[in-house]
Order: C-alpha cells, then structure tokens, then sequence
C-alpha cells in the first residue's frame, strides 16, 4: 500500500490533498496496530516462555518476530501515530504536500541504492 504522493497531489486542491493524505494515514496506522497481537496477553506469555524454552534459535527469532510488539510499544507507536496525525491537521495544505513529497523522494532515493 504506497501513500498518497506526487500523482495524487497534481489531481487534487491542497485542502483535498491534505484531508487524503490524513484519512490515509488515519487508516494506515490503524490497520497496521490492530493487526498484530491477536491472541490474548495470557496467550501471548504462554507462547513466548514455551518458546524460550526450546532450543532452536532460528525458530525462538521467528515467534519473537511473528508476536510483534508488546503493551509498551504499541501504547507508543498509538501516542506517535495521534501526535502525527494532529500535526498534519494543524499543518498548510502546502507544507504538507510538501512533506509527502520529500517522504515519497527519499523513498525512491533508497530504493535506487
């Protein structure tokens, strides 16, 4: 899923821009905290310390990385995501663009590396 960026910039008045690139993002960030950490805590602890107790280090990485993030991390990544968010309601229409565009340049920038 890419953001909103140059194209959609040049079709739309930078007040719509602005209100898509927030409902994008608004979207985004919610769909990507809610879809890890689907079982419950208790689940979630039962899975990890059989884990642990397994030898196998490859397999301890993987469910390490499959669980995600734990209750700390997704309050902050929650608490970044409205900070954002309001900053980009708060910002011009222009600046915002703006920004999109630089975030979507250094994007294309690293993918030639």
């Amino acid at each position: 899923m890419r953001a909103p960026g140059k194209d959609l910039a040049k079709q739309l008045s930078a007040p719509e821009f602005k209100e898509g690139v927030i409902m994008f993002w608004t979207e985004r960030c919610r769909s990507l905290l809610q879809e890890r950490n689907n079982l419950t805590r208790e689940d979630l602890e039962y899975t990890a310390q059989t884990v642990a107790k397994l030898k196998d280090e490859r397999l301890k990485s993987c469910v390490a990385e499959l669980i995600g993030w734990g209750d700390d991390e997704r309050a902050e990544l929650e608490t970044f995501c409205a900070i954002a968010l309001e900053v980009m309601k708060q910002a011009k229409p222009s600046k915002l663009r703006e920004a999109a565009l630089r975030v979507e340049l250094r994007v294309l920038m690293r993918e030639k590396q």
